[in-house]
């Protein structure tokens, strides 16, 4: 049987192609928070150089089994835009530079088959996983917080080699090997490219480069912070952060970056917040950026880290402060335009033999994903960690049957069935002014209980 496409639909995508596209974009964006998370883990059992890239390539196997199975030019462009597209509507951290970070992916993987004229051998497969996966490293470093010495360029080197080996193995080999099986067993066909075809996929892969080095600029003008930061909250005297008349030392740090340590210079934040004079019962701070991307580092840390600092990108009317140096990845904040000082509101969690204790949102960090949640004055990008982790570190050796959550005026109950290994319902941290509060929502948007002032164990 002949396999070459037909000439009137060279190019245009079949329904099965758009098909093939939606579902493996959409398996990608889903899956991508939980090997972040498994990535991390691993990371941190290891510590070695490098080690937080080993799984790059699992984020981009989607984009290349896409283009293996329809073989058309374009694919790892459009199933790369779709995936960011999923990643972004599900709530990532980095924002719409997730969605620039699939589409350079999507671009190398075309560029990686286009080279080829025969796609059925193993080349393309591991060029365009090896590329495509360390260009993660590449994008995100365009918007990275600029070092103070030489070594970050070796933790750099050391990252995108460990991205491109991932590539290789996850989404080169693999997809390869996968495809080749089901080809075999005739339940995918792999189609046949004439030139003209690869002609056009030269001049979308052109136009697209073109594209995300325009949004490239277009992102880093756009989000550029501003030159103060507000200081703010439960403080007796708020200003504006660089302040003349205010004596904070400029301080250089080494500090692990990506398993390479590394120097920053800048200033201390906990000098700046003391500026402010902050409230006795003051416990947390909510560091605020310019794209709305918002996280929390506890006083307790403030205090004991002393590698938490504000480091001055840019020079002149293009300069803004970075936030570098709190152990969790996601409090390292880019383009900081609002420090706010909070005093937390107490969620009580009562287990089955009576223990009361206070839920302290900092105690899970590392464990939240933020998604926008629909509360009553409006929709916001709140972070939240699944209810199950925290009633599994509260509860006695004794299974709970029931759980039930508790504002002033009503309450709700699940049972533990419905609770258990559920990561979709989430305890979200709500900042309202310099307070914060707590809501029972799921990753959707849709809020089950909100305010939450207890949690019972039955």
């Amino acid at each position: 049987m002949n396999d070459e496409i037909p000439q009137k639909s060279k190019f245009y995508f079949s329904t099965r192609d758009l098909l093939i596209m939606a579902v493996l974009s959409a398996l990608g964006g889903v899956t991508s928070t939980y090997i972040n998370s498994i990535s991390d883990v691993v990371h941190a059992m290891l510590g070695l150089p490098g080690a937080s890239q080993w799984a790059s390539g699992l984020h981009v196997l989607w984009i290349v089994l896409a283009m293996g199975i329809t073989g058309r030019p374009g694919t790892g462009i459009l199933t790369g835009a779709l995936k960011g597209a999923v990643e972004l509507m599900s709530g990532n951290s980095h924002g719409v530079i997730i969605l620039l970070v699939n589409l350079v992916a999507g671009l190398l993987v075309d560029f990686g088959f286009l080279l080829f004229k025969n796609k059925r051998t193993l080349l393309p497969y591991l060029l365009a996983g090896g590329l495509a996966s360390a260009s993660n490293v590449i994008v995100f470093q365009v918007f990275a917080t600029l070092p103070q010495n030489i070594l970050a360029i070796g933790a750099i080197l050391i990252l995108v080699v460990v991205a491109f080996i991932s590539g290789l193995v996850f989404a080169g080999f693999i997809p390869y090997l996968l495809i080749n099986s089901l080809a075999k067993a005739g339940i995918v066909k792999i189609p046949h490219q004439p030139d003209g075809v690869r002609k056009i996929g030269w001049y979308v892969l052109i136009s697209v480069l073109t594209l995300s080095i325009l949004l490239t600029i277009f992102l880093r003008m756009y989000y550029q912070g501003p030159q103060d930061v507000e200081v703010a909250g439960s403080v007796s005297s708020p200003y504006s952060f660089p302040n003349r008349e205010l004596s904070i030392e400029l301080v250089t740090r080494e500090m692990d970056d990506r398993g390479v340590m590394t120097e920053y210079s800048g200033y201390p934040l906990v000098d700046i917040v003391e500026q402010a004079d902050p409230d006795s019962n003051a416990d947390t701070l909510l560091l605020e950026a310019s794209d709305g991307y918002a996280f929390l580092i506890s006083f307790e840390e403030l205090g004991s880290n002393p590698n938490i600092l504000a480091v001055m990108q840019g020079q002149g009317q293009n300069t803004s402060f970075d936030i570098v140096g709190p152990e969790s990845s996601k409090a390292w904040v880019r383009n900081i335009t609002k420090i706010t000082v909070i005093a937390s509101e107490g969620l009580s969690i009562i287990n089955q033999n009576g223990d009361n204790r206070e839920f302290d949102p900092d105690e899970w960090v590392s464990a939240m994903d933020s998604t926008q949640v629909v509360l009553p004055d409006g929709s916001k990008k709140l972070q939240g960690v699944s209810v199950w982790k925290v009633i599994d570190a509260n509860i006695n050796e004794i299974i709970p049957s029931e759980v039930t959550f508790s504002s002033s005026e009503t309450s709700k109950s699940l049972t533990w069935n419905e609770i258990a290994e559920n990561d979709n319902l989430r305890i979200f941290t709500v900042i309202d002014g310099d307070e914060i509060a707590f809501a029972l929502a799921e990753m959707s948007g849709q809020v089950l209980l909100y305010p939450v002032t207890k949690i019972e164990i039955k």
